[in-house]
């Protein structure tokens, strides 16, 4: 690696790279990718053959950390608020809507949870008006 911004071949840059290294990333990957697949294949039928033993596999597969990437993305969307002119939620840490760029509600912005609770009691309400209560 050569210092003060020098370019090293694996650094992303956009100078070309030539047909033989670009052949070689490419085969790389294919036997990465390769690998994986079989690698889940593998503990697909270990578990299958497990289920079908009645072998308990928790303790071995502990170690081994999940054979698929684990899904981060969503999460609790609770605090993201309404726009009162174009009704787009945006995040809590907004001020300006993200779409028609409005200003948030001064006197408190609805959230989603806000919203659920107030829907919840609007129908409570109506159950109870319709049986005179």
């Amino acid at each position: 690696m050569r210092p003060f911004g020098g370019h090293d071949e694996g650094m992303a840059n956009y100078q070309s790279k030539g047909l033989e290294r670009m052949r070689e990333l490419g085969r790389r990957g294919g036997e990465n990718s390769g690998k994986t697949r079989q690698e889940k294949r593998a503990v697909k039928i270990l578990v299958g053959y497990a289920a079908e033993r009645g072998i308990d596999l928790t303790a071995a597969l502990l170690d081994s950390g999940p054979a698929e990437r684990l899904n981060r993305s969503g999460g609790s969307h609770d605090t993201d608020w309404r726009c009162p002119t174009c009704h787009h939620f945006s995040n809590i840490k907004r001020r300006l809507c993200a779409i028609c760029g409005g200003f948030a509600p001064r006197n408190g912005r609805l959230t989603r949870a806000a919203l659920r609770e107030r829907a919840a009691e609007h129908r409570t309400q109506a159950i109870l008006r319709k049986h005179g209560l």
